[in-house]
């Protein structure tokens, strides 16, 4: 899958998007088509530079799929907002969910959730993950922005 990914990036015209919305879903795999996506970013793409929107739209890449592939998941909401100095953003689904204390990591090869905390520590992120068994899950994304007015 990584590899995958990897290589949709190297042929993905998401970053020639002036709009988040249409960054974000040139980047949502295609074989996630058959799923419905309700999405909502209120971020206009001119307030990050090409590193930060790359992130961003892996991120989003990353826990679409995981709510697809681990979720079974058929709704996924992506959401995302500038507020009190800070870029949120959401991906919440309606899938089985999951236990996130015992979640399996990179120690027995799922290397998912890592990588996006490992994505977003440079821009001194947060991920947090709210879910249960049943009731789907809701991951969110905080990164502080350095100037409101020019974020990244």
């Amino acid at each position: 899958q990584e590899l995958r990914n990897c290589l949709w990036d190297l042929r993905n015209h998401a970053l020639e998007e002036p709009d988040m919305d249409a960054a974000i879903r040139h980047t949502l795999p295609l074989h996630l088509k058959e799923v419905r996506f309700v999405l909502r970013f209120n971020v206009p793409r001119a307030n990050f530079t090409d590193n930060s929107t790359h992130t961003i739209l892996c991120v989003i890449r990353e826990l679409a799929h995981n709510a697809v592939q681990h979720g079974k998941a058929t709704l996924v909401k992506i959401a995302g907002c500038i507020e009190n100095g800070q870029l949120l953003f959401s991906v919440q689904d309606n899938g089985c969910g999951f236990d996130p204390d015992t979640c399996p990591d990179g120690a027995q090869g799922h290397f998912g959730l890592e990588g996006i905390r490992e994505r977003i520590r440079p821009m001194h992120g947060t991920l947090t993950i709210t879910s249960s068994s049943g009731k789907g899950t809701r991951a969110v994304v905080t990164i502080p922005l350095r100037n409101p007015a020019n974020p990244s």
